[in-house]
């Protein structure tokens, strides 16, 4: 058997979290690598609280490598967070995404992951 993957959110996990838990998010997004291995649809993995327990298990359900400016609104929509506009979205994802790539801007390729709760813990 496949050992399932284990992750948590880069900033304010504990919180993204409980957006997940109470269904507001569905969907996260992060930076692209080349050399990293991307979730498929299909894919199960379990996000972690900041102590390492385990809060749900999820399944992928679709997933769009793209320049961060294709984000739509209806993608903003489902990382759930803040009032769930575009303008919140960009703005709250640069700040983040520039303390881990300090040359991060519009065109620069990300990974947007869109996925469902299977199991709660």
């Amino acid at each position: 058997m496949e050992k399932i993957d284990r992750w948590s959110f880069g900033i304010n996990n504990d919180k993204l979290i409980e957006l997940v838990l109470n269904g507001e998010k569905t969907a996260t997004t992060y930076l692209y690598n080349e050399y990293q291995k991307f979730p498929k649809v299909g894919d199960i993995s379990i996000i972690t609280y900041d102590n390492g327990n385990g809060a749900c298990m999820i399944e992928t359900i679709d997933v769009i490598i793209t320049e961060f400016k294709n984000i739509t609104k209806d993608l903003a929509y489902l990382e759930g967070e803040g009032d769930k506009s575009l303008k919140y979205y960009r703005k709250s994802h640069i700040d983040y995404l520039k303390t881990i790539d300090k040359d991060f801007n519009d065109d620069t390729k990300v990974v947007f992951e869109i996925f469902k709760v299977l199991k709660k813990y």
